[in-house]
Formats: structure tokens, sequence, C-alpha cells
């Protein structure tokens, strides 16, 4: 009976501990979304202190923040080899070779932020003599994504289902609660299909919104405000990822079809074509 006991008690300690954990990380990542909150003044220009290094016009993180939540006109230009790209970057950034950086020219009015890995110091030499032979304003970001990071400023993650970080953002839902969902009737439902458009040619849910995995940042805006949002893509791994990166994205009350058996006929559920 004392060893019972024991058990009981440190399974308690455990419950309470993985509490605690659960809700700091639900307090960081909502603290995360209200940096690009659009309720600060529409104008938030570069101080002409704005640091420089060795000759190299620097932005700070936050006052990228601040132009990003002000709805400025940016060109955020990410340097970082594709693989880091994809796996995690900025939102609104997008990923442009070093040998193309020469060939980018900006559209009107719009500000160029170089964004760049530290730990890359000849690429970000490379960046830095293309740059100083344009005519358009430009900054390189300071810290680069590193410093970007370490101030806590949002990211778009891939979604790896071995990180306990992304674990957190996802909330699961198997075919027979989602079935449930459906028989209630709700017009606030909405299923997201996140299958690429060749997938989703072949099979998808019956009444399902169709924005493909790698269109979700760029395409946010299609997805309706203020809905019950039920996630799924070809397989659980894609479907996972699509969980996580609407979480990225700023919608916390999506949860994720899993079971890997949605899209078959014994599912029951209504399948198209």
């Amino acid at each position: 009976m004392p060893s019972v006991f024991l058990h009981h008690e440190r399974d308690k300690k455990a419950v309470l501990v993985g509490a605690v954990l659960i809700l700091f990380i639900g307090v960081y990542f909502i603290g995360k979304s209200l940096f690009f909150r659009n309720d600060t003044p529409p104008s938030y220009p570069v101080p002409k202190s704005a640091s420089q290094k060795e000759g190299v016009p620097l932005i700070p993180p936050d006052i990228l923040i601040k132009k990003i939540q002000t709805n400025e006109t940016l060109a955020l230009l990410d340097i970082r080899d594709a693989t880091s790209f994809q796996t995690e970057h900025i939102p609104q950034s997008f990923v442009i070779p070093i040998n193309a950086l020469g060939n980018f020219a900006p559209n009107q009015n719009e500000l160029v932020v170089i964004i760049f890995a530290e730990s890359d110091t000849l690429t970000l030499e490379t960046a830095k003599n293309i740059m100083g032979q344009k005519s358009f304003p430009y900054f390189f970001l300071k810290g680069g994504f590193e410093g970007w990071k370490a101030m806590g400023a949002p990211t778009i993650s891939m979604g790896d289902p071995k990180s306990f970080l992304d674990q957190s953002k996802v909330a699961l839902i198997d075919v027979e609660a989602y079935k449930k969902l459906i028989s209630e009737n709700n017009p606030s439902l909405l299923t997201l299909d996140v299958q690429t458009d060749e997938a989703f040619a072949k099979k998808h849910l019956k009444g399902a919104l169709h924005i493909p995995l790698n269109q979700l940042e760029k395409r946010f805006g299609e997805i309706p405000a203020g809905r019950q949002i039920i996630v799924y893509g070809e397989n659980d791994l894609t479907s996972f990822q699509g969980g996580v990166r609407i979480f990225d994205l700023g919608i916390f009350s999506a949860r994720v079809l899993t079971g890997n058996n949605y899209l078959s006929p014994e599912s029951g559920l209504l399948l198209e074509p």
C-alpha cells in the first residue's frame, strides 16, 4: 500500500507540472500573436539613428514588428537556404537565393529588409556587397533571424511532430467526434483541406475549403473569421503541419483530424469526387 500511495502522489505531481507547462505555452503564444495586431498608429518610420554595422543599415526586430503591425509596404527577403526557410521563417517573408538577390527590384515605396543567418558569414558578406550597389532604401535585420527568434517574435514553423513545442500547438479530433460535429449542423463549422492540388482532385471531404499547405500563409485571408475549423491533409503528417501553420498564423481554436483513414470509404464520411 505505501508504494501505491507514493505512485499516486507522483502521478498527481506529474499532472500538475504538465498543466502548468500547457498554461505557460498558451500564454506565450497568445502573447506572440499580439505582435501583429493592427491597433497601433498608422506610421512608424525607422528613426534616423537606426544603427549600422560596418556601414550596413540595420533595423531592430522591434521596429520591424511595428512596421508589420501598421501594414507598411515591405519586402522581407530571406537569404538563408531554402531548407532553413521552410523549417521556420518570419511571417510575410519569402526566400530568395543569394545569386538572385542582385536582380531583385522592389515595388514603388516598398522598403526592403534582408533576413539572414548570422552563422552564415559568407552569404551575409555577399549580400552586403550586392546591396551596397543598390540605390533603393534597404535594411538588414539586426541580429538576423536568430535575433528575431531571441526576442520571441512570431515565426511560421513547418511543423515537427517530434517537437514538444509544435505538439502543444495542435488539438486533435478523431473521425467519430468529427461525425458528431457534422450531425449537429453547426453553421460555424468549417473543414479546411490542406492537401496538394493533385491529392484534392483525387479525393477530399465534401464541402471542404481547399487551401494547399504551401499556400496557407499567402491565402490566409480566405479563411472566414470566427469559424470552428477542422484541418486535414492527405495524411496525418500533413494534417499536423496544417494545424501548426494555422496556429502560427493566429488561429488557436482549430482542431486537426486524425486517424489516417478519413479519406477512405470505410470512414463513413462524405467524399468527393
